[in-house]
This record gives structure tokens, C-alpha cells and sequence, in this order.
């Protein structure tokens, strides 16, 4: 057997994953956008180049360069502080990294997108011009900050090549994470949810969406709940016919009131998967009327049948908010709506939609049959009291509720053996085609937040296997979702006079800024760093670059000096 052989196929294997891992993990920070905690004094790093100083380190800019940038976001934005605030205290153990480094770490496996934890170590941890930013120094990202472990290298040769330790290992890091109580991480997001409003990212009127989602684990996670349910009915159709499968589910689950207009989340909640969606509902809401302030409101809902609760739709309407569920089959207001559709406001139009792209695209032709229905007096648990024996006295009296009929949808005709859908509102219905496109809404948060945060930002992935791992990898995940999110909108902004009218996509974001940074250099002195085009780095230190930027022209020290404020007119 060819031992040696194997092991050194092992060993590419593994050098050949962690290389893609490192290379995905470029392409998300730059995606995505994280910080730095060093201290960026353009001025005065070009001024001691100038002056013919020693460079101490300098690193090509690449990922760091969106560190500063998004770190110039947060301190314009004052959103650093709630970050600090998670700090566990007299939790943790002893060690000499402060924790402000730990969660900026995080934050950037996070935003990296690594699909394992420990892939952190070869991608953020080794990293000199990424640790230099968070505020570590070269001789600690080589060798460390303690010397713990170093007894398993005594015997290695002293002309060997130095191994990189990073300045903190992964595993220390999962510790401090998981240290994080509850409250302070829901006090996080809310702090921050609340100073993006407090800055307008949200509009004035937000008509919000509420889902739930699984956070799903293995059986041996701690402290997780379970559920037994039955499976979707795409994954149990045989034959054009479902059949009854049942599967018991392990995790947590997460309620999140999202703004489709921002992409920002306005609040959210933890809690086990066996919890129904319901019990959360009233109290997430709530927090997201807390956290918008007095700087914006929620004007309308949408909801899924499993927030179906008279109790809850009552508190609703009292709080002035419209809101958009539908009706379940077994419902009598669901029977009535179908009884009273020859009567009510009746709508049918069409809508054309692009499908494809290039030489392959096409118009398609939607058509849509609605009827709005109003009044309907068989919402018996539409009330402060919700569902109970009340509704049986004589005297009781239901409140009138109102609804929407979808008799034909481009839904409806792929799933024609589906029953007519029912949508129930306590807002007007006299335009029908504006309550369904209102709740047709519903489904961007499960693509735009759910879907994207298990698909690309791993938000299943924690670090450790038990609850408290789970907990604050999930809130850590939504906050760097929101903050990235929110970054990107002011970027635009800012940038608007350049761009004025589009919409700057993710993709063609990452190729400007991957442009901007492709030629630059970070330079630092102790904790102070500059950033510099390659020419000015050079002509900074006594050279003559007699193209600086392609085309023959002079730039002189005094000009790069004059351009960063290191010199006065």
C-alpha cells in the first residue's frame, strides 16, 4: 500500500479546499462589506512617507479596503457602540483579546460566508492586513498573542519555515461567542434597527411583512426543540397523489417584521422550533413599533395562515394597522366569502411580465379575476376575545370583517386543484387588485431574508452545537444582513449624482469596488494606517513615476500632500 502516496493526496485535498474557501470569502467580504478598529490617518501617514520615515507594514488593499469603508459607515452612523455592548464581562475567561476584537472576527466569517466555522482560522485569522485592521500587529497574527499550544512545536527544526498562528484560535472564539446572553443580543439589533431609523432607511409608512422560519440542527444539539410534522407536498407527491408523510424536525426558530422597501428587518425573536408562530407574533410586532419610533410607522401587515388569531388581528386593527392573512378553508368567514362573490366588487385585468434574458426573452401575458367582499359577519373570532364559548350567547355580535376572492391568479392556474384563496383585511377592498397585490408581497421575505440567509449566509451553520452557539450566530447573522444592507443603501445614495436612477446590484458593486481597490496599498504606523494609489506610495517615498496613471503627467510629493490634507494651500 502506497502510504505516502495517499497522504500527500490527503493533503492537497484539504490545501485545495481551503483554498476555495478563500477565494469564496473574498468574493463575499467584497460583496458584502465589513470594518476595521485601527484609527485612518490619511494625512498624516502621507506626511511621515514624505518625510522619508521607515514603513513599518504595508499589504495590498484588497478585503481590507471594505473594511474601512463600512468602518467609516458605522462611526458615521454610531453604530459601533451596540456592538460593543455585547460584551459578556465577567462571563468569559481571562484573556488578553479584548471582546470588541472577538465580535469584529465573527462579524467577519459572517460576512465572508463561510460555510464552516473553522474554515475562520486559513481565512480571516491568517490574515495580516485583516487582523491588522481589528487591531492586532504582525508579530501577533505570526505568533500569537499567548503561548498556549506552543509546547507542541519545541521539537520542530529552527530553519524551518515560521507557521502563522493567528492571534486567537478559532475555538476561543466559539467560546466568547456563545458567552453572549440573550437580552443583550436582542438589545443589539434593536439599538441598531432603532438608529437606522432614527438616520430615515426606512420610509414613513412601512408596509411590513411577518414570517417564521426553521432554524433546523441534528438531534444532538443542546437545548434545541423538536417538532413532528408532515412533509411539504412537493416532497411527498407520488404519482399525482400526496400521501401522508410525517418527520420529526430538530432547532430553533426565528419570527423576523421585515420591510420589503428598505431590505432592512425592523425586529425579530428567538425561540425553539416547537413554539407556534402565533405565540410571538404579538410581542415582534411590538418591538418593531418600539424600534421604528417616532421616525416612521407601520402602516400594513402581511401575514401567513399560521398567524391566524382573532386576538391578534383585533390588536392590530387597534393599533391602526391593516393587515393582509388568509383565510383558512375549515373557516366559516372562508364559506361566506365564497357564497357572496356574485355580490361583491368584481376585477379581472391583465399584465404583461419579461421571462428570460438576452436573445431568449419574452413577454408573457398574467391574468388576474378578483372580487372584493365586504363586511362578511361570520369572523366570530375576529375580537378582543379571540376564538371561545362567547360566540354562542344570543346577544353575541361578531365584528365585520372584509375580503378578497382570488378566482384566477398565474398561481391558481399552475396549482388548478388548490382551493380558491381567501384573503381577509380590516382596510378597504374597493380596489381588490390592490389588497392582493399587497399581500402577494408575503413572498419576498422567504426568498430575500430566509432563503438567502441559509443559502449564503449559512445562518444554520453556528459555531458550536447548543443553544447559546445557535442563538448568537443567528442574531449576529440578521445584524450583519442589516448593517451590510443598510451600508449599501447609503452608499447610493452618496453616490447618487454618478448613478442617478439605478439601482447599484450586488454584482456590479463588487467588480467597482474590486476596480477601485486593485490598485492600492494599505500602509501602517503602529495604529494609524493610510491608503494610497501605488503611484503615490512611491512618489511619496522619492520616486518618479512618469505615468502615474497611464498617460505621461508630473504628480509631485507636494500634490499627493495637498490632496490628503497634509499640506495647506
Amino acid at each position: 500500500v502506497n502510504h505516502a502516496g495517499d497522504l500527500t493526496s490527503r493533503r492537497f485535498r484539504a490545501n485545495f479546499t481551503t483554498m476555495k474557501a478563500i477565494v469564496k470569502a473574498s468574493e463575499n467580504i467584497t460583496q458584502r462589506l465589513t470594518w476595521s478598529t485601527a484609527l485612518r490617518d490619511q494625512a498624516g501617514v502621507s506626511r511621515d512617507l514624505a518625510n522619508g520615515a521607515d514603513i513599518p507594514e504595508v499589504y495590498g488593499l484588497g478585503d481590507a479596503g471594505l473594511f474601512d469603508l463600512f468602518f467609516g459607515f458605522l462611526e458615521k452612523f454610531d453604530l459601533m457602540k451596540p456592538l460593543h455592548a455585547l460584551d459578556p464581562g465577567g462571563k468569559q475567561r481571562n484573556t488578553n483579546v479584548v471582546f470588541v476584537a472577538v465580535i469584529l472576527i465573527y462579524l467577519m466569517r459572517v460576512v465572508a460566508g463561510l460555510k464552516f466555522f473553522w474554515h475562520i482560522e486559513p481565512v480571516i485569522l491568517y490574515s495580516p492586513s485583516l487582523m491588522r485592521l481589528v487591531g492586532f500587529n504582525g508579530r501577533q497574527v505570526q505568533e500569537g498573542t499567548c503561548a498556549r499550544g506552543t509546547h507542541h512545536n519545541k521539537t520542530k527544526a529552527e530553519d524551518s519555515p515560521a507557521e502563522i498562528r493567528g492571534p486567537i484560535c478559532a475555538d476561543s472564539i466559539a467560546a466568547q461567542i456563545q458567552e453572549i446572553v440573550a437580552s443583550a443580543l436582542e438589545k443589539c439589533l434593536n439599538r441598531i434597527i432603532a438608529t437606522l431609523a432614527a438616520h430615515s432607511l426606512f420610509p414613513k409608512k412601512v408596509r411590513s411583512i411577518l414570517d417564521a422560519s426553521e432554524i433546523q440542527t441534528t438531534e444532538k444539539c443542546e437545548g434545541c426543540g423538536k417538532v413532528t410534522k408532515e412533509k411539504a407536498p412537493e416532497l411527498r407527491r407520488r404519482n399525482r397523489h400526496i400521501s401522508k408523510v410525517l418527520e420529526t424536525v430538530f432547532g430553533f426558530k426565528i419570527w423576523v417584521v421585515w420591510d420589503p422597501n428598505s431590505k432592512l428587518p425592523l425586529a425579530m425573536c428567538f425561540d425553539t422550533i416547537n413554539v407556534a408562530d402565533v405565540t410571538m407574533a404579538q410581542k415582534v410586532i411590538q418591538q418593531a413599533i418600539t424600534n421604528l419610533g417616532s421616525h416612521a410607522s407601520i402602516a400594513s401587515i402581511d401575514l401567513d395562515r399560521g398567524f391566524m388569531d382573532g386576538k391578534l388581528l383585533h390588536w392590530l386593527n387597534s393599533k391602526g394597522i391593516t393587515f393582509f392573512i388568509p383565510a383558512k378553508s375549515s373557516m366559516g368567514v372562508y364559506k361566506e366569502a365564497l357564497a357572496l362573490v356574485d355580490t361583491g366588487i368584481h376585477k379581472t385585468c391583465d399584465r404583461e411580465r419579461s421571462v428570460g434574458s438576452g436573445k431568449n426573452k419574452t413577454t408573457v401575458t398574467d391574468h388576474y379575476d378578483v372580487v372584493g367582499i365586504e363586511s362578511l359577519t361570520t369572523a366570530g373570532f375576529y375580537g378582543e376575545l379571540g376564538s371561545g364559548s362567547h360566540e354562542n350567547r344570543k346577544d353575541f355580535v361578531a365584528n365585520p370583517i372584509n375580503a378578497v376572492v382570488v378566482l384566477d391568479s398565474p398561481y391558481k392556474r399552475k396549482h388548478a386543484e388548490d382551493k380558491p384563496m381567501v384573503i381577509l383585511t380590516n382596510g378597504s377592498v374597493q380596489k381588490p387588485m390592490a389588497v392582493y397585490d399587497a399581500y402577494d408581497e408575503r413572498s419576498e421575505i422567504e426568498n430575500s431574508v430566509f432563503r438567502e440567509a441559509k443559502q449564503t449566509w449559512f445562518i444554520q451553520r453556528a459555531a458550536r452545537n447548543n443553544i447559546n452557539s445557535y442563538r448568537a450566530h443567528v442574531y449576529i447573522t440578521i445584524i450583519a444582513m442589516a448593517l451590510t444592507t443598510a451600508f449599501r443603501t447609503w452608499k447610493e445614495k452618496e453616490e447618487a449624482a454618478g448613478a442617478k436612477g439605478r439601482e447599484n446590484g450586488m454584482c456590479k458593486f463588487r467588480q467597482q469596488v474590486q476596480l477601485e481597490s486593485g490598485n492600492k496599498a494599505i500602509v501602517f504606523f503602529g495604529e494609524r494606517y493610510g491608503i494610497f494609489e501605488l503611484y503615490e506610495l512611491l512618489i511619496l517615498c522619492g520616486n518618479n513615476v512618469l505615468m502615474p496613471r497611464g498617460v505621461p503627467e508630473t504628480i509631485s510629493k507636494k500634490d499627493i500632500l495637498l490632496k490628503y490634507g497634509a499640506l495647506l494651500e
